[in-house]
């Protein structure tokens, strides 16, 4: 089947591309994630994550968030929210402290679904930790194909997402995922995938293979 065809091409690429040496790190991703509508098209969302570095032993960064949202019209829709982030550093968590803007889209292209996510941050972290106020853009494309198969009738998703620190005057970030979602139940979907997640820190880029769990709630 084409859907097969594809993972293993995309696993082939992910596994060879950029910087393959023996050391990249492995981790895991995990999301959780919801929305509820409110009235005259506002709505409520929030998107949480937590993730593993060194295997699945050592969780080193999480953020919980909580956003108001509009829907525009014509697959186009607006958010400003707040996101609390903590990232291990050491024996020590440093907190951060993350205003946002959202901007999004979604449409179908054929029978595929489409979406395209603009979001721009404002970074500021807690007294006493030495980090620099700094703003970050981040763009997600996300492609969902139209097939489904096996007992969980599931579909293949595509997702690329990068990141661009103005406070730096650079690229930092890139995050690619495939994987699979489905429904579990009306207003429930949970997706697995993996991900190749390069960054940059000083003039090297690291890189890191994850497994991306995710489950998301619309009420």
């Amino acid at each position: 089947m084409p859907i097969f065809r594809f993972l293993t091409f995309a696993l082939a690429f992910l596994l060879l591309a950029g910087n393959s040496r023996a050391e990249n790190d492995t981790g895991s991703a995990h999301n959780l994630i919801f929305k509820h509508k409110l009235e005259d098209g506002w709505y409520l969302s929030s998107r949480n994550l937590f993730t593993s570095r060194d295997g699945f032993d050592d969780f080193f960064f999480g953020y919980l968030d909580l956003n108001v949202g509009y829907d525009l019209g014509d697959g186009w829709a607006a958010e400003v929210g707040y996101r609390h982030a903590w990232l291990e550093i050491g024996d020590d968590w440093r907190d951060e402290y993350r205003p946002s803007g959202l901007l999004s889209y979604r449409t179908k292209l054929g029978d595929w679904s489409f979406s395209n996510r603009h979001r721009l941050e404002y970074r500021t972290f807690e007294s006493g930790s030495g980090a620099n106020d700094r703003i970050r853009y981040r763009n997600e494309t996300r492609l969902i194909a139209p097939w489904e198969f096996g007992p969980l009738d599931a579909k293949f998703f595509v997702e690329e997402e990068f990141f661009y620190e103005f406070t730096n005057d650079q690229f930092n970030f890139n995050w690619f995922t495939y994987g699979l979602r489905w429904e579990v139940k009306e207003g429930v979907i949970a997706k697995l995938g993996h991900r190749w997640q390069a960054f940059k820190f000083g003039d090297e880029w690291d890189h890191r293979h994850q497994l991306v769990t995710g489950v998301l709630f619309f009420f």
